[in-house]
């Protein structure tokens, strides 16, 4: 039998990738040890994690020696010592950051990371990005509608009436939809835009206005994804989007291209063109951010009152709900895992290191392109 392990995350994260109620579904097909207060950020205690069945360990080397497998969504080894095989599952970001790969590049080490899924059926239930998406694109909006002094839908009484919010969602993939569908609850009147015209049915069927325009590069080659567009096009999509922007109260922006910098979509002078009192969230802030003014990391306010929310860690701030999310992603995947062997497409396609070497095709022609 199987000997998993939980790492706790480190200071920068507070997801848990298993919860309780995953060790109870798979706890008679692999034993489980948990780190200390693995679960402690995401409201789930020790005591929980024994209740479910697995043992608590009281450090990282020690839960390394003690499992054959280790999971984390982000947490990277350090100056632990690895003395036999050990396979590492986590949601590593190794497209966008190489550096993250790293400290695995050791022998004996096998490392999958869930963020390098193929976009196929049976894989939609490991599907991490799209759980991290939907969540934040919801967290966004009632962000927005908090730091705004505007009321978001409209409100009659005997003062009068006041208009509902013009929100802008950059972007309509999974977190924009989800981000279309809060702010319409919420009252908005709401636009979108996305270069894939295939995305225009879902924005329309959410009651929201797609930015229709012409001329992008087709992405149905990139599974569903965006892709970057050439320079003609987006010289285009700013001058069209200038006006959008200038006339929004809120702007959510989530506009990303996988191992790629996020497209920049709001620029410096649209941002000082702005109503005073506008918001921006840009949820890109980790690649770049959609908007030129965005400081990954911070929120700030410029000279003409606009707020820009660059925060890379909104997550952590909904980490319950967020670990509910990617824990039965990473419990889907661990149980493909376990009745499987390499020769499998999903496990092919998310192995990233083999014995301490980097074997995935896509991060290689990454590194490559350095």
């Amino acid at each position: 039998m199987k000997k998993i392990g939980l790492l706790r995350e480190s200071q920068h994260s507070n997801i848990a990738v298993l919860i309780p109620q995953n060790i109870k579904q798979l706890k008679n097909d692999a034993e489980f040890f948990i780190e200390t207060n693995a679960g402690l950020a995401s409201g789930y205690t020790d005591e929980d994690y024994i209740d479910a069945g697995a043992s608590i360990i009281n450090s990282k080397q020690e839960l390394i020696n003690s499992s054959d497998l280790i999971m984390s969504y982000s947490s990277v080894i350090g100056n632990e010592n690895i003395n036999a095989a050990k396979t590492f599952i986590g949601a590593y970001d190794v497209l966008s950051d190489y550096c993250t790969v790293i400290p695995f590049q050791q022998k004996g080490i096998d490392v999958y990371s869930l963020n390098l899924l193929p976009r196929t059926t049976i894989a939609q239930s490991m599907d991490t990005l799209s759980s991290v998406a939907s969540i934040l694109g919801y967290k966004a909006v009632l962000i927005a509608s908090t730091i705004s002094p505007f009321t978001v839908p409209m409100i009659t009484g005997a003062g009068g009436t006041l208009r509902p919010a013009k929100i802008l969602i950059l972007g309509a993939g999974v977190a924009g939809l989800q981000a279309i569908a809060t702010a319409k609850r919420l009252g908005a009147i709401v636009k979108a835009f996305d270069v894939r015209k295939a995305s225009k049915t879902d924005v329309e069927s959410l009651g929201a206005e797609f930015i229709d325009i012409e001329g992008a590069i087709d992405s149905s080659i990139a599974g569903g994804y965006a892709v970057e567009q050439d320079k003609a096009y987006l010289e285009k999509v700013d001058q069209i989007l200038f006006d959008e922007t200038v006339n929004a109260d809120i702007i959510i922006a989530t506009a990303k291209i996988p191992g790629k910098k996020a497209p920049l979509l709001i620029s410096e002078a649209a941002v000082k063109a702005m109503k005073p009192d506008s918001v921006i969230v840009d949820l890109a802030a980790d690649t770049g951010g959609n908007c030129a003014l965005t400081q990954p990391g911070k929120t700030i306010v410029t000279e003409n009152r606009i707020t820009i929310v660059g925060d890379t860690r909104m997550l952590d701030k909904i980490a319950k709900s967020a670990s509910f999310l990617l824990a039965n992603n990473f419990a889907s995947f661990l149980k493909h895992y376990l009745a499987n062997n390499d020769d499998d497409e999903i496990l092919n396609a998310t192995k990233v290191i083999t014995d301490g070497k980097v074997t995935n095709p896509r991060l290689i022609a990454e590194i490559d392109n350095l």
